[in-house]
């Protein structure tokens, strides 16, 4: 059974379906990719798992119970952690103070009895911003902010984790380490489901993806299969090679199209 279902999910917007009847799953111990052209409806559908958008019709389900009326702090306390396309840091906090929170509030009283500064200068080292610890949160780079963001999620120990372009702001040589610690979080048993654009790190990380269009799934299954999948390259150039055989670019110049 998957750490996460969603089931024909559907979210409107007045007139405006933003997912329609979507259905898809992460697995534990796996990187699922969830892809897509810009307005496919890729955050909304974070938005329903997580809890801030109530869907129309369809239902999530999370370590095997239906969560789809439960409140986000009491999915965060089943063990789901999320990050936001926009970053939402506490900006006049240090980044050690930013993920000291986070590991307090997981730890309710506890963290009151026992201070958590090992744990939390811990989980800095590990997602590796550690030479940040007594920066503003406002004054670091975006990149660092988005591996502070993940700090905080590991600070609960989530069994889910919740990327929304988790490498926006990184540079090559940080995203491929980025894609390394991502490798090693799932080793450890967790399900990460990822919305992001850089398909070099989708193709190179995710064991699954599924592709959005229009808010419906196109396209499931592991990344060499969907990167040639016709349907796929019809939603990000407008054509695919089996239209044009001789259209000219190789399968990840038509997924990286996506910006």
């Amino acid at each position: 059974m998957s750490l996460l279902e969603v089931d024909d999910v559907v979210v409107q917007f007045g007139g405006v379906t933003a997912v329609d009847h979507a259905s898809f799953t992460a697995e534990a111990g796996r990187i699922t990719g969830l892809i897509g052209p810009n307005g496919a409806g890729k955050t909304t559908c974070f938005n329903v798992i997580s809890g801030l958008q109530r869907p129309n019709h369809g239902t999530v389900r999370f370590d095997g119970r239906t969560i789809t009326r439960l409140p986000v702090h009491r999915r965060a306390r089943r063990g789901m952690g999320r990050t936001f396309q926009r970053l939402e840091a506490f900006g006049s906090l240090t980044v050690r103070d930013n993920v000291r929170v986070a590991r307090d509030i997981a730890r309710g009283l506890g963290g009151l009895v026992r201070p958590a500064a090992a744990d939390v200068d811990g989980l800095l080292e590990r997602v590796g911003i550690a030479a940040y610890a007594d920066e503003r949160a406002d004054s670091i780079p975006t990149g660092t902010a988005r591996l502070l963001e993940l700090a905080r999620c590991l600070a609960s120990h989530p069994k889910l984790l919740l990327l929304d372009e988790p490498s926006s702001g990184l540079d090559e040589s940080e995203t491929d380490a980025f894609g390394v610690l991502l490798a090693q979080l799932a080793a450890e048993g967790r399900a990460i489901l990822m919305v992001e654009h850089d398909m070099d790190l989708v193709m190179s990380v995710c064991d699954d993806i599924h592709v959005l269009d229009f808010g419906r799934v196109i396209a499931s299954g592991p990344p060499a299969e969907v990167r040639a999948n016709p349907q796929v390259q019809q939603a990000y150039l407008g054509y695919s090679d089996v239209d044009d055989p001789a259209a000219g670019p190789d399968d990840t110049t038509v997924l990286e199209a996506v910006r």
